[in-house]
């Protein structure tokens, strides 16, 4: 098959593509900005660039559409990528409902897909009251958020007849990798935020996994038609999703987020996390399609997992991840990376990052301690590394054992996939002074850490890529 996929770089559709392309699906991934897509997208695909809603789509484009066979259009402004104003309504509006209908329109005069999976929120169904739960027989609910959706879907109106439509209303995307989840988690962390508003409200969720096997699996389904909820079989109500939290991470949990204060530092966006959205899916058990993580616990557990600390039982870190997919086999990669000295020449000038000493030389093994020094916002830091685990050509792990941070444990893991190499990095790390040090430094440490994965993206695909 040939597959054209809309919102690549978005957090369902990097899941998405990672499992057509191991299917061995060619992939036509259509995106805004194609020099960024190539350092982010973790498959091997072409790709095609479309500036969105109002743009002409460029011949090459179009030249791209030709004999696509199915389309999965997961396309659309972040809800939660700014405050609400008019102009920011306007452009979640825009890149939804408009972009669908010109997609539509742009395919369809190059190519005659059969099928077109198409995104859509649980919004559709508005604000749960009364302890009503609404699955794929309930109507339309009222407020932004449904006209939205119904707008979204209605893009669909543009499609030929013949053609199969599957629309997915999705709740909210819980995984480790980025969304909701990480949002919610910090403040948790932090011991700073706890339940939000009276915590009554339902939440509607999904394991990132499994929206994206879902995706998949109604793709190849051919007898799937119309409206499924993307959500686990129970919604949770957020008093209960916060105290199972803190079990599972061995916390405590913070003060009580007040209802006015969200309200105010978020405008009309508090909606999201305030409003009760309570769905089920009715129409899920009759595809044949087995959740993973069915339940919420299994999918809380899932996830927490990956936020233990490596080194001590019942503590929690915070973690932050990245991948980046090369197309180069893994025996060409893994040397790279398996040299200390290279570290320079993929980190960021700004830090003056210098290797001191190797314990071990130019080899690298289990127990090779690493010296270096950087400067960190001006100020001077030695930093000890210790490889703690070292698996060529799949895995390594460094340790700090002197530096900055309380904890710093980075695992780099390698795997091949269908036309190159997975490259993954997973940073659990904890900062100095417990609460006060994270809720003074969480946010810089965040941003840094992006930034410095973003210029290795650059670096890495400039040497690597194809």
């Amino acid at each position: 098959m040939k597959i054209l996929l809309t919102g690549a770089t978005g957090l369902i559709g990097k899941e998405v593509g990672k499992l057509l392309s191991q299917d061995g699906i060619e992939i036509i991934a259509l995106t805004r900005d194609a020099d960024l897509a190539r350092q982010d997208l973790p498959f091997f695909c072409k790709i095609a660039e479309w500036k969105g809603a109002g743009h002409a789509f460029p011949d090459s484009t179009l030249a791209a559409f030709e004999g696509v066979d199915a389309v999965i259009n997961l396309m659309g402004e972040n809800l939660s990528g700014g405050r609400w104003t008019e102009e920011f309504k306007k452009r979640i509006l825009t890149s939804r409902a408009d972009a669908t209908r010109e997609l539509v329109g742009a395919v369809f005069s190059r190519a005659t897909p059969k099928h077109w999976i198409q995104a859509s929120a649980v919004g559709w169904y508005g604000e749960s009251r009364d302890g009503t739960v609404f699955d794929e027989n309930s109507g339309r609910g009222a407020g932004f958020l449904a006209d939205i959706c119904e707008q979204w879907e209605g893009g669909l109106k543009a499609l030929p007849a013949g053609v199969r439509q599957v629309i997915l209303r999705t709740g909210v995307v819980m995984s480790h990798k980025g969304g909701a989840f990480p949002k919610m988690l910090d403040p948790i962390l932090n011991g700073i935020g706890g339940v939000i508003g009276n915590g009554h409200q339902m939440m509607s969720i999904i394991h990132l996994e499994d929206a994206a096997r879902f995706v998949v699996h109604a793709l190849k389904t051919p007898a799937l038609e119309g409206a499924y909820n993307l959500v686990v079989e129970q919604p949770v109500m957020q008093k209960l999703l916060t105290q199972r939290l803190c079990v599972l991470l061995h916390v405590q949990p913070g003060p009580p987020v007040p209802t006015l204060a969200l309200r105010m530092a978020l405008g009309e966006m508090a909606d999201l996390v305030l409003q009760s959205q309570s769905v089920a899916s009715v129409r899920i058990a009759g595809t044949g399609f087995k959740f993973r993580y069915g339940t919420v616990h299994e999918l809380l557990q899932e996830i927490c997992s990956w936020y233990q600390h490596p080194l001590e039982p019942h503590r929690a870190t915070f973690i932050q991840y990245a991948e980046q997919f090369v197309p180069r086999e893994l025996s060409q990669v893994f040397p790279f990376f398996s040299d200390a000295r290279n570290l320079e020449s993929i980190t960021p000038e700004w830090l003056n990052f210098k290797i001191k000493s190797v314990s071990t030389g130019d080899k690298i093994e289990k127990g090779t301690k690493i010296r270096y020094r950087l400067k960190l916002h001006g100020v001077p830091i030695a930093w000890l590394t210790d490889i703690a685990e070292w698996n060529p050509p799949t895995l390594f792990v460094d340790n700090q054992l002197k530096g900055p941070y309380s904890l710093w444990y980075h695992e780099h893991t390698f795997e091949t996939v269908p036309g190159g190499t997975l490259l993954k990095d997973w940073v659990r790390f904890r900062l100095p002074m417990g609460k006060l040090g994270a809720l003074m430094g969480l946010g810089k440490v965040r941003s840094d850490v992006s930034k410095i994965f973003a210029y290795r993206k650059e670096i890495i695909l400039q040497k690597f890529g194809a």
